[in-house]
């Protein structure tokens, strides 16, 4: 079973045994470093939009690891899952969640609404988004709980409810960020253009 993880180092300093899934991609290194030193305040002012871009797709990539790696899982369930590929990825979907929204909240939205305020859909959309976002780390917590929980009892856990719980998820987590890609991107690659 591949794993994802959002750093290049062993997770948790522990070897894998498996093939790993890498979640980081390789383009937006410095554009990430790059973005952080123009944020200004959370007001999207001074930021540079190719370095926004390149940002966002990181996190866009990195989720859809994520989401494969739980459906490779769900795939899998119940034999051939081992406990601590189990454990690694539960441990690792609420802090890839949360901090890709974190993202999003403090220095996407505010770019968007600082650069775009002509757009008329623009509000009601990151509205909607802010709420998907506030849904989807509910449940991603909730994912990671019935996941530690099968590791530590397979017996105790209904095989059937949680790979159903896990589709769930990631279906969900994949419409949000197809929306993302398709909508919010181009704004921001528009702008870069500007």
């Amino acid at each position: 079973m591949s794993l994802p993880r959002d750093r290049g180092d062993e997770h948790n300093g522990a070897r894998s045994r498996g093939p790993v899934m890498t979640v980081v991609s390789g383009g937006a290194g410095n554009g990430r470093a790059e973005h952080r030193r123009n944020a200004a305040n959370g007001d999207g002012a001074a930021v540079n939009p190719t370095a926004l871009a390149g940002t966002l797709k990181h996190h866009l990539n990195v989720q859809s690891n994520l989401c494969a790696a739980l459906e490779q899982l769900a795939d899998a369930l119940p034999a051939e899952v081992r406990n601590d590929d189990c454990l690694a990825l539960a441990r690792s979907i609420y802090p890839i969640v949360h901090r890709s929204h974190t993202f999003e909240e403090r220095e996407l939205f505010p770019y968007l609404k600082a650069h775009c305020p002509a757009d008329p859909e623009l509000p009601d959309t990151l509205d909607r988004l802010h709420g998907e976002h506030w849904e989807d780390e509910a449940f991603a917590e909730e994912v990671q709980h019935e996941l530690m929980a099968f590791a530590a009892d397979r017996d105790a856990v209904d095989v059937e409810k949680l790979g159903y719980m896990l589709r769930g998820f990631f279906t969900g987590v994949r419409r949000h960020l197809a929306f993302e890609r398709e909508y919010i991107l181009p704004i921001i690659e528009g702008r870069e253009k500007t």
